[in-house]
């Protein structure tokens, strides 16, 4: 792939890849990324999240069992996402009921989708309480 085709790119997938900080590094300079998979990312740590969290432009992030990933990681996320519309966090033991009250205070205007089925230290919530939270959420998962 050419350079000038990489840093156009909008989407990307590394479905159960093992990439390490520094390719989340590069990742992060995408400036155009507005979609990407990193279901299974075993290695992606909060770390590596902090500099996916550069991706100002991203609308979907699929986090789906990346188990390292804690708290601090959505929050970095929240914060420098701020335009997300899908967030799946599908399988993360180490999120809590703190990073979806930081989610909403930054993206809860446009997140429409949220999977946070398997987050065992997420407490389950009526569906009100969660479109208190996410008011234009539509589509929504949570552990049973």
């Amino acid at each position: 792939m050419h350079m000038l085709e990489f840093l156009l790119r909008q989407s990307a997938s590394f479905l159960s890849c093992s990439l390490t900080d520094e390719a989340y590094k590069m990742i992060s300079r995408l400036p155009h990324l507005r979609f990407l998979d990193l279901c299974g990312a075993q290695n992606l740590t909060d770390d590596g999240l902090s500099c996916i969290a550069m991706c100002k432009n991203l609308v979907s992030l699929n986090l789906t069992w990346c188990v390292q990933v804690s708290d601090v990681g959505v929050i970095a996320i929240a914060q420098g996402c701020r335009s997300l519309e899908l967030l799946s966090l599908f399988g993360i033991l180490g999120v809590s009921d703190r990073c979806l009250e930081v989610l909403s205070s930054f993206c809860s205007n446009t997140l429409t989708t949220l999977d946070v089925n398997g987050c065992i230290n997420i407490k389950n919530r009526s569906r009100d309480q969660l479109l208190k939270l996410f008011p234009n959420l539509m589509c929504f998962k949570v552990h049973s």
